[in-house]
């Protein structure tokens, strides 16, 4: 019964404001298809009303050399009854391992809009090589790669053009299992224009899990963005932070 309460809850929420567990996928860890679904809001009123709500989803397929997902989240908020959040994204990738070796390559594509930093569309794709390393953490990798980025603003002009780059594209993941019911995952991005290393973006999210059940996780999560060249009078730095609530499927 709780099952169907939250994939109806789920499917009758439009608007999202979720993020999905980052926690490193490892090849040949659970064969089969797995996922997840997330689901978060957050209301504050007096001297300023402002309300979100969201949705995000995860499909995993995993075997014994390889491993792909797939990742689709949007976020709709708004303040005063005025729209300040509106954005989306999809993220396919593909994780193949490197036989005797502690590397995985990796194969994905992005496409994304977001309405306040605007833009209308931004699409990537790109390969990684990414190493396990075997340190104080239950898991951590680092990946190295290049992607193509092309974005597309709102309105274009002389001061927002469209942007067609090859990215350089660095990154860490880690889980720390603090104990049974409590764990710290964190994704960082690091990607510079490799004609241009001033013109560079960073990532990252930082989660705090707590295990309900065994499929449902209560999760605080803090994600920072970095542009050094938005478009025009679009901020450098985007920070937001959300209460949700996550719930696995196998």
């Amino acid at each position: 019964m709780l099952k169907k309460l939250l994939i109806f809850s789920l499917i009758s929420t439009s608007l999202s404001y979720g993020f999905i567990n980052v926690e490193p996928p490892v090849i040949g860890e659970k064969e089969g298809l797995s996922g997840e679904t997330s689901i978060g809001a957050k209301y504050s009123s007096g001297n300023s009303d402002s309300s979100s709500v969201g949705l995000a989803g995860k499909a995993e397929y995993n075997e014994k050399e390889w491993l792909m997902y797939l990742i689709a989240s949007y976020a709709y908020g708004e303040s005063n009854d005025i729209k300040d959040t509106d954005d989306g994204m999809v993220h396919f990738r593909y994780v193949h391992h490197i036989a005797n070796t502690s590397y995985d390559y990796e194969l994905f594509v992005q496409t994304e809009f977001n309405e306040f930093q605007s833009i209308k569309q931004r699409d990537i794709a790109g390969a990684n090589i990414r190493r396990k390393f075997d340190l104080s953490f239950d898991k951590f990798y680092a990946g190295l790669g290049l992607f193509y980025s092309y974005m597309e603003p709102d309105t274009v002009s002389s001061l927002d053009p469209i942007y067609r780059r090859i990215r350089m594209n660095s990154y860490i993941s880690f889980l720390k299992k603090i104990n049974k019911n409590f764990s710290i995952t964190y994704l960082g991005y690091y990607q510079p224009n490799v004609e241009d290393f001033s013109d560079y973006r960073i990532s990252q999210i930082l989660q705090f899990n707590t295990s309900i059940t065994d499929d449902i996780i209560l999760g605080f999560d803090i994600n920072h963005a970095y542009n050094a060249t938005p478009y025009h009078e679009i901020e450098k730095n985007d920070i937001r932070s959300t209460i949700n609530l996550r719930y696995k499927f196998k």
